[in-house]
């Protein structure tokens, strides 16, 4: 999977008092400005060219942002069908993070077979929902979608996961764990890697690492959001977000708070180690059974308030595979005036954010611990682009 430009620089340091974490980003955050001057279809054509990771997730905040400075109002067809698609490409993502980098955790092969087959079924259901490539245009019809062929599709992807991950089929896993006593039984019984991983966490005392004091992203109104981007120091806030002056976190963890599982792991393991993989994997079934009900139904599980802030300005958002994704478009007789992106990755890779904290909480240790403990919390958290991560000790650069 290709990345976006710019990575991480991530550096560790041993100091009297413990770890100290420093986070630099150098991923690009004026990449937005390419489209002013351009039309709203203009613009929404070419953002997935700029925005390769979590395209769709992307085009999804694109266009309901453009929707509404526009005033249009798509369909609920349209709606449910841009919402099944985002959901695809989230599996996708979780499903590269748990075949291909879970093993890799407990010193086994990466699973690119099984990958191998998930790029493949979302190449085709993205060929099924969008065959003429008008799904995320401003003021989209109806479409072309084949939903026909998506319904094996999406039985073939949880056959896949229930051999490789769940050891059952995603519902009946979303049925069977539903706190942690289910958890528990399910670990203790279930032979995938990824219930191994689990297991193995839960009795090797790490489950709590990379705790931090980090909350989630509370609410925001559009109007609020809107009023922040306007200001003054707009170009900060995108780079180094906060809310009520504090560091939040947007993310798999967060999205999941609450429902059972994840409130009885967070009130034994905090926002640690353990209850963040969970929470990817919880991911995964859950969105497998929202993705088959979208496809049911074909209308959205919630309609999108039509309501712009005001004339010519909209807001869209999107619930990306690393958190929640928020676009603010200005339009102004047919073009774009301004357009701002605000990503996950710049909340929870913060320098104090919820990944920074997480690092400086981890415990001193021998250098190949450390630094496989820390790149553990930096996957489980999951930024969108390449990082580097160095120690630095008495003895230099490791």
């Amino acid at each position: 999977m290709s990345d976006p430009p710019g990575r991480l620089k991530i550096q560790l340091r041993r100091t009297p008092r413990g770890i100290a974490a420093e986070i630099d980003s150098t991923r690009p955050r004026n990449a937005a400005a390419a489209f002013a001057g351009r039309t709203p279809q203009a613009t929404a054509a070419l953002l997935p060219q700029l925005f390769s990771v979590c395209s769709k997730a992307q085009s999804k905040a694109c266009v309901t942002a453009l929707d509404l400075a526009c005033g249009f109002t798509p369909a609920p067809r349209v709606e449910a069908i841009r919402e099944l698609s985002v959901a695809a490409e989230t599996i996708r993502e979780h499903l590269w993070r748990l075949l291909l980098d879970w093993p890799r955790l407990m010193d086994e092969s990466a699973d690119r077979v099984a990958m191998a087959s998930v790029l493949s079924w979302f190449k085709d259901l993205s060929a099924g929902l969008d065959p003429d490539g008008s799904l995320f245009r401003p003021g989209a019809g109806e479409g072309k979608a084949n939903t026909r062929l998506c319904d094996p599709l999406l039985a073939d992807i949880d056959g896949l996961i229930a051999l490789r991950l769940l050891g059952m089929p995603s519902a009946q896993w979303l049925e069977e764990v539903t706190d942690g006593e289910g958890f528990i039984r399910w670990v203790e019984t279930t032979a995938t890697p990824a219930a191994r991983l689990l297991r193995r966490l839960a009795l090797s005392g790490e489950a709590a690492l990379g705790g931090s004091a980090v909350t989630r992203l509370p609410e925001i109104t559009d109007r609020d959001l809107v009023a922040r981007l306007g200001a003054s120091d707009a170009a900060g806030f995108l780079a180094l977000p906060t809310w009520d002056g504090a560091p939040r976190e947007t993310s798999p963890l967060t999205r999941r708070a609450d429902c059972g599982l994840m409130r009885d792991l967070t009130a034994i393991h905090g926002n640690g180690l353990l209850p963040r993989l969970a929470a990817q994997l919880l991911e995964v079934a859950f969105l497998v059974s929202k993705a088959r009900s979208l496809l049911a139904t074909q209308a959205p599980a919630e309609q999108p308030d039509p309501m712009a802030p005001e004339p010519g300005l909209g807001v869209g958002r999107s619930d990306a595979a690393r958190g929640l994704l928020i676009h603010v478009a200005r339009v102004d007789e047919g073009q774009v005036m301004d357009y701002r992106i605000l990503a996950p990755t710049e909340w929870n890779f913060h320098p104090r954010g919820a990944v920074a904290q997480g690092l400086a909480a981890l415990p001193d240790a021998e250098d190949g611990i450390l630094r496989r403990r820390a790149e553990s919390l930096i996957m489980a958290t999951d930024p969108c682009v390449a990082f580097e991560l160095s120690l630095v000790s008495s003895s230099g650069l490791n």
